[in-house]
C-alpha cells in the first residue's frame, strides 16, 4: 500500500499500538471484532483531504470518530480508513453574534461549561465525554432541549470535507442539501465535518433538579402516573424515570423520577415543579427532594453516575405513543430481568412540538424508552449482551421508531427517518457520494 503523507498520526495494523488506539476510540468496552485497514488522526484539514483522496485511490472507504460514544461502534468498519478527529477540538465564542464555532471533537460538556461561565448556553448532551460531532449529526437530545429544540436545530452551518476531497461550507443558503442531511443523518452522513457554527443562547437563570425515589414494587403506579402526566409537563422540564437494581446508586431496586429544570423566571420555575409537587404517587416515594439549583457540573455528575467508564454496554431504544396498559407488562418484565448495575432503563416524557426546521431528523414520539445493559467483565457479555435487544424486540409492535443516539442497529433494525426522508437522503447521497466512500448505518429498514 502506498504511504499516506499527513502531518497527523497514522496507525497501520502492523503498528504495535494499532489495537490499543483503535479500541481506545470507543467508550463501550465490547470489542466488535471489526478493525479498519488504517487509522489516521489528522491535525489539519489538509490531512483530511489527503486521506480522502488516498482512500479513493486505494479502493478504501472512510469512517469517522469524534468521541467514540457510538454504542454500536458504528465507526469501526473493515476495509476502511478510520479518521479519529480528536485533534479537532478548538472552539471560539462570538458574544456579539451569539455564535460559537467549534470542532467536532470538543466535548459538549466542555463547551457548555465554558459558555455558562460567560452567561451563555447551548443545548449540549447529558453525558461528559460525548463530543459534538456525532451528537449533532444524529440530532442531539440536550439539556433544555424540550424548549430549545434538537441541538442540530441550533447548527447554523458546517464546514465539511466532501467525498471528492473539497472543503465546503453548508448552511440554509449554501449547499443546503448537505446542511439538511447533516442535521439527522448520524453515522450515515457522507462527509467529514471539521467545524460547526452554532447558535448560542443566554444562560437560563435557574437550572437544577427535583427527584422522587420509589421502590420497584410501585412500578405500575409510577409509570401510569408518568404516562398520564406527560402532556402537562412544561417544556422547561425534562421529565424522566430511571429504573435500576440500585436506585440513586444507594438503595435497592427502584425508580428515580427526575425533573431536570431550566427556567428564566421564578414563575417558570414554580410552574415547572408543580406536576411533581401535585403527584398522586408522591407519598409512595421513599425519598423526595425539593428543587435544588445546581451547577451544570453537578448535573453532569448525576448523569454520569449511570454511565461509568470502562464498562461493556448493550443498548437499544424505541419511541412510542402506546397506552400505559400496553407498555407496563413489558416494563415489568424489563425490571424483573434487569442485570445488575449500572444496567438501567430510561423513560423520557418527550411530547415533541411540530418541528419547523428543514432537516433529516424526523422520527420522535411522546415517550422514549431506552435500555442500557452495562457490565464490567468481558466474560459476562454472553450473559448480558443481548438483554436490551431482546426486551426491545418483544416491544417492537409498540414502537414507532428509534433515535440514533442509542442505536443498536448492528443487532436490531428499526426506522430512524421518515420514509420520505430516507428517499431524500438516498438521493443526496447518490449525488454527493456516488462511489460510496462513506458507510451508511449498520442497518436500515427495507
Amino acid at each position: 500500500m502506498t504511504q499516506l503523507d499527513v502531518k497527523g498520526e497514522v496507525f497501520a495494523p502492523n503498528h504495535p499500538d494499532f489495537d490499543r488506539m483503535v479500541l481506545g476510540a470507543m467508550f463501550n468496552q465490547v470489542d466488535p471484532g471489526r478493525r479498519p485497514a488504517l487509522m489516521v488522526r489528522p491535525k489539519q484539514v489538509e490531512d483530511i483531504i489527503r486521506t480522502v483522496l488516498f482512500a479513493r485511490e486505494q479502493g478504501l472507504r472512510i469512517s469517522i470518530c469524534s468521541g467514540g460514544h457510538s454504542w454500536s461502534a458504528n465507526h469501526l468498519r473493515p476495509g476502511s480508513i478510520l479518521l479519529d478527529m480528536s485533534y479537532f477540538d478548538a472552539y471560539e465564542i462570538d458574544r456579539d453574534q451569539m455564535i460559537a464555532r467549534a470542532g467536532p471533537a470538543i466535548g459538549g460538556s466542555v463547551l457548555l461549561t465554558k459558555l455558562m461561565g460567560q452567561g451563555l448556553f447551548f443545548p449540549a448532551g447529558h453525558c461528559k465525554g460525548v463530543c459534538i460531532g456525532g451528537y449533532l449529526l444524529q440530532g442531539g437530545f440536550a439539556w433544555h432541549g424540550r424548549k430549545l429544540g434538537m441541538a442540530c436545530e441550533s447548527v447554523l452551518g458546517l464546514d465539511i470535507v466532501t467525498a471528492d476531497g473539497r472543503l465546503v461550507h453548508a448552511s440554509a443558503t449554501e449547499n443546503p442539501d448537505l446542511y439538511w442531511a447533516a442535521r439527522g443523518a448520524g453515522g450515515g452522513f457522507f462527509g467529514i465535518v471539521v467545524r460547526f457554527h452554532l447558535r448560542i443562547y443566554p444562560r437560563p437563570r435557574y437550572g437544577g433538579m427535583l427527584v422522587h425515589g420509589f421502590s420497584m414494587k410501585h412500578l405500575e403506579h409510577v409509570f401510569h402516573w408518568a404516562h398520564e402526566v406527560g402532556p402537562e409537563v412544561p417544556n422547561t422540564v425534562e421529565f424522566q424515570l430511571l429504573a435500576s437494581q440500585r436506585a440513586m446508586n444507594l438503595f435497592g431496586p427502584g425508580i428515580e423520577a427526575v425533573a431536570a429544570i431550566f427556567a428564566d423566571t421564578k414563575e417558570e420555575l414554580a410552574d415547572a415543579q408543580a406536576f411533581m409537587r401535585k403527584s398522586p404517587v408522591k407519598n409512595k416515594a421513599f425519598i423526595r427532594t425539593g428543587y435544588w439549583n445546581m451547577p451544570i457540573s453537578l448535573m453532569y455528575r448525576f448523569a454520569m453516575s449511570h454511565y461509568p467508564e470502562k464498562h461493556h454496554w448493550g443498548v437499544d431504544n424505541m419511541w412510542t405513543h402506546a397506552s400505559a396498559e400496553s407498555l407496563i407488562p413489558h416494563l415489568r418484565k424489563i425490571a424483573d430481568t434487569m442485570p445488575p448495575p449500572p444496567t438501567h432503563m430510561l423513560w423520557l416524557n418527550w411530547h415533541p412540538p411540530v418541528r419547523q426546521s428543514s432537516m433529516a431528523f424526523s422520527v420522535e414520539d411522546n415517550i422514549y424508552i431506552a435500555l442500557y445493559g452495562g457490565w464490567k467483565h468481558a466474560a459476562d457479555t454472553p450473559r448480558y449482551g443481548n438483554w436490551a435487544r431482546d426486551r426491545m424486540q418483544e416491544m417492537a409492535h409498540l414502537s414507532t421508531g428509534i433515535q440514533l443516539a442509542d442505536e443498536g442497529l448492528h443487532k436490531r433494525t428499526d426506522r430512524f427517518l421518515s420514509d420520505a426522508h430516507y428517499q431524500k437522503m438516498d438521493g443526496i447521497r447518490l449525488q454527493r457520494d456516488p462511489g460510496q466512500l462513506f458507510h451508511e448505518w449498520h442497518s436500515r429498514p427495507v
